[in-house]
């Protein structure tokens, strides 16, 4: 088994086009490139804050991306 995640979904480029998209019919202009490659970035550190704090418990994967994602938004003013 390996992971194909990176090399076969194309997360990036998708994100990226859905949020233009998405921020043309609501008027919103940002910078989806970075807040995508920004999103990336965090996912490492949002890992290791479950890891180094077992006594916090487990938390979904899906709720660290959504909170990753509310303090970039919330950085990047959009």
């Amino acid at each position: 088994m390996f992971d194909v995640f990176g090399t076969v979904v194309d997360w990036r480029s998708s994100l990226i086009a859905d949020f233009t998209k998405w921020s043309e019919t609501r008027g919103i202009t940002a910078d989806w490139t970075a807040l995508v490659d920004g999103w990336r970035a965090v996912y490492a550190a949002s890992m290791d804050v479950v890891r180094k704090n077992p006594q916090n418990g487990y938390v979904i994967l899906d709720t660290l991306h959504r909170q990753s994602l509310e303090t970039l938004v919330a950085q990047m003013s959009i």
